[in-house]
C-alpha cells in the first residue's frame, strides 16, 4: 500500500510541477483575443459604423440644383446666337423644426447601434466564458478520473499478486480488474471528449491550446457576484437601453410627423445674359415654399402610424423589463443554492467522503474491511468529487449569465467601447 500512496504522490507532483512550467491563460486574456480574432467582431463594428454613416446622410441636405439654359436659338444657328443665356442654382432645404427632429433621431440611432454592438461583444464575451469553464472542468474531470484508473489499476495488480501467494480470494482479483477497466473506460472517454471542448474554446479565442493551464472559474468572477438577496436593476441591462432608445426615437418620430406639415424652402440664385440689351447681364435671387395641400391624407397617415409605432415601442421596453426582471431573480436564486451547496460540498461532504475512503482502506489494510467496500467508498469519492468541480463550473457559468444581463465585462466597460471604437 505505501508503494500505491507513493505513486500517487509522484504523479500529483508531476502535474503540479507541468502546471507550473506551463503558460496560464486567465479569462480577460481569452475575452480579449477572441475580440482580435473573432468574425462577430467585424459585424458589430459594421453595424456601428453603418449607423455613424447614415446620421451623415440624414442631417445633409438635399443636393443643389445648378441649370444652364439657352433661349432664343435660331434654328440652324450654334447656341452664341441665343437671345437669352441663364445660369441657376438652386437649392431645396426642410423646415428648421423637420432638421432639429431629424438630428435628434439620427443620434438616437447612432446611440442604439453603439448599444446593440456592444450587446454582440457581451455575447462573445459570454460564449468565450462558457467555453474557457467547459476547458477547465473537463481537464478537473480528467484529473480526477486519471487519479481514480491509475490507483484502480495499482489494486488491480495488487490484488492479482495476493492471488498468486494465495492471500487473496480469486474473486476480489476479478472485481479489482473490472474496476481497473471500467475506470480507464471513463477516463479516456472524457479525453477524447476534451479534444472536442479545447477546440471550441480555441476556435473562439484563437490560442494556441498546447500546454496551457486555466485559472479555476471562480477566481475571476465572485468578487463581482450578486450579493445574496440583491435587488436588481433592470435598466442596467443593455438590451433594456437598446428597447430605451427604439421607444425614445419612437416618441421623436411621432413630433416629426405632427411637424412634418410644414413647408420645405426653396431659395434659387440666377445669372442671365440677353446680348440684345445694352447692359445684357442680370442676377436674381428667388425665395419659394411647398404647399402641404394634401397633408390631411399623408401628414395624418404620418402621424397614425408614428403612434402607432410609439404604443409597439413602449409595449415592448415593458415586456422586455418584466422578463429582465424575472431572469435575474431566477439567477440570483440559482447563485444562492450553487453557493450553499458548494459550501456544503467543500466543509461537509467532500471531507467526509475522503474521510470515509481513508477508514476504509485502513480497514482493509488490517483485514477489518473487504476489498468490495473500498471500491464503494472509492466510487463515493469518486462521485463526489466530480459533483464539486461541476458546482464550481455551473456557480462561474450563473456569474457569467449574471455579468451579462447587467452588462458588465470582465475587462471593464472603458475597454470594451475602446475595442469598438478601434476599427473607426
Amino acid at each position: 500500500m505505501s508503494k500505491w500512496i507513493a505513486g500517487i504522490v509522484l504523479a500529483f507532483s508531476s502535474i503540479l510541477y507541468q502546471s507550473g512550467i506551463a503558460e496560464t491563460i486567465t479569462v480577460m486574456q481569452a475575452v480579449k483575443n477572441a475580440f482580435s480574432v473573432h468574425p462577430s467582431m467585424a459585424v458589430a463594428r459594421a453595424g456601428y459604423n453603418q449607423a455613424l454613416g447614415q446620421r451623415l446622410i440624414e442631417l445633409s441636405p438635399d443636393p443643389a440644383s445648378i441649370a444652364l439654359e439657352y433661349e432664343g436659338v435660331p434654328d440652324g444657328e450654334s447656341m452664341d446666337a441665343h437671345e437669352a443665356r441663364t445660369f441657376s442654382l438652386s437649392q431645396e432645404f426642410a423646415f428648421p423644426l423637420k432638421y432639429v427632429w431629424r438630428a435628434r433621431a439620427a443620434g438616437i440611432a447612432v446611440d442604439e447601434a453603439r448599444i446593440n454592438a456592444l450587446i454582440q461583444m457581451l455575447d462573445l464575451e459570454q460564449e468565450v466564458r462558457n467555453a474557457y469553464v467547459q476547458a477547465w472542468l473537463i481537464d478537473q474531470q480528467l484529473k480526477i478520473l486519471d487519479e481514480n484508473a491509475n490507483a484502480a489499476e495499482t489494486y488491480a495488480r495488487q490484488l492479482k499478486r495476493l492471488v498468486e501467494l494465495g492471500e487473496s480470494a480469486p474473486l476480489e482479483e476479478r472485481r479489482a480488474r473490472v474496476e481497473a477497466l471500467q475506470a480507464s473506460t471513463k477516463r479516456d472517454a472524457v479525453i477524447k471528449e476534451r479534444i472536442a471542448v479545447w477546440g471550441k474554446f480555441q476556435s473562439l479565442t484563437g490560442i494556441d491550446t498546447a500546454g496551457i493551464v486555466l485559472n479555476p472559474p471562480l477566481a475571476f468572477d465572485s468578487s463581482k457576484a450578486f450579493p445574496l438577496g440583491a435587488v436588481f436593476n433592470p435598466d442596467e441591462s443593455f438590451e433594456l437601453k437598446s428597447a430605451l432608445l427604439q421607444s425614445t426615437l419612437a416618441n421623436v418620430e411621432t413630433k416629426a410627423a405632427v411637424f412634418s406639415w410644414l413647408p420645405d424652402l426653396e431659395l434659387s440664385y440666377f445669372q442671365q445674359n440677353v446680348p440684345s440689351e445694352t447692359d445684357p447681364d442680370f442676377w436674381g435671387v428667388e425665395f419659394g415654399i411647398s404647399l402641404p395641400v394634401w397633408f390631411w391624407l399623408s401628414g395624418r397617415g404620418e402621424i397614425q402610424t408614428a403612434k402607432a409605432n410609439q404604443r409597439a415601442a413602449r409595449g415592448n421596453l415593458e415586456n422586455l423589463r418584466l422578463q429582465q426582471q424575472t431572469k435575474a431573480v431566477a439567477l440570483i436564486q440559482s447563485q444562492q443554492a450553487l453557493w450553499n451547496k458548494l459550501e456544503l460540498y467543500d466543509e461537509q461532504v467532500h471531507p467526509l467522503a475522503e474521510e470515509a475512503y481513508k477508514l476504509a482502506m485502513k480497514s482493509y489494510n488490517t483485514g477489518e474491511a473487504s476489498y468490495l467496500e473500498v471500491i464503494d467508498s472509492q466510487r463515493t469519492l469518486l462521485d463526489i468529487q466530480l459533483e464539486h468541480v461541476e458546482i464550481n463550473a455551473a456557480l462561474a457559468d450563473v456569474m457569467s449569465e449574471i455579468d451579462r444581463i447587467k452588462g458588465r465585462s470582465v475587462i471593464g466597460f472603458d475597454e470594451l467601447q475602446d475595442i469598438l471604437n478601434r476599427g473607426y
